[in-house]
């Protein structure tokens, strides 16, 4: 970066080393600031867009930024727990093993291993009113803070059903008693 500086006739010498420790000064915090890990600010818009639907879902930033900050995930959180269609809280231990199935007042979300494929497994999501708008998103929060998301595609008479990985991470909140789900 270069500044030009043009003096008056009058200006003295001190002036002139003012003005260019002055440049230096933000040379170098420029520069520190590009040196460092820069965190982007997520505005609280681009957040309530984010959980409501009315934002870009394949927002990257906004992606990596949750993963790094616990703030942002409680906000989220937060937020989906007044917007979201469904709220899955979390599941009474009633048995040691994983879960296969949650339900709510308006749906059941069930967890079938596929048969063609032993190392995956669908997600299906059964409304209770099936003329109900389908959900589009699904997030999981976890115990240990973290959330993971599912873009859900279109579902037919009042089921949605998604193909995963059997160690996707979302398929793996889905099974666990503690963590909370979320549909939107």
């Amino acid at each position: 970066m270069t500044i030009r500086i043009n003096l008056n006739e009058g200006a003295n010498l001190d002036n002139a080393r003012q003005l260019f420790e002055s440049e230096d000064t933000v040379r170098q915090v420029i520069r520190g600031v590009a040196d460092r890990d820069f965190r982007p600010v997520i505005s609280f818009g681009r957040l309530h867009a984010y959980a409501t639907g009315s934002g870009d879902i394949e927002d990257g930033e906004l992606t990596r930024a949750l993963a790094e900050d616990e703030n942002l995930r409680a906000d989220l959180r937060a937020l989906l727990a007044k917007t979201a269609f469904n709220h899955l809280p979390e599941v009474a231990a009633a048995s040691s093993g994983e879960l296969t199935s949650r339900e709510s007042a308006g749906c059941r979300i069930r967890i079938e291993p596929s048969r063609a494929e032993p190392d995956q497994a669908y997600v299906i999501i059964e409304l209770v009113d099936r003329e109900a708008p389908f959900p589009t998103m699904l997030f999981t929060f976890n115990a240990e803070g973290r959330s993971d998301t599912l873009a859900l595609p279109e579902g037919r008479d009042g089921v949605v059903q998604v193909l995963l990985d059997a160690d996707a991470p979302v398929l793996e909140s889905l099974k666990d008693h503690a963590a909370e789900v979320f549909l939107r």
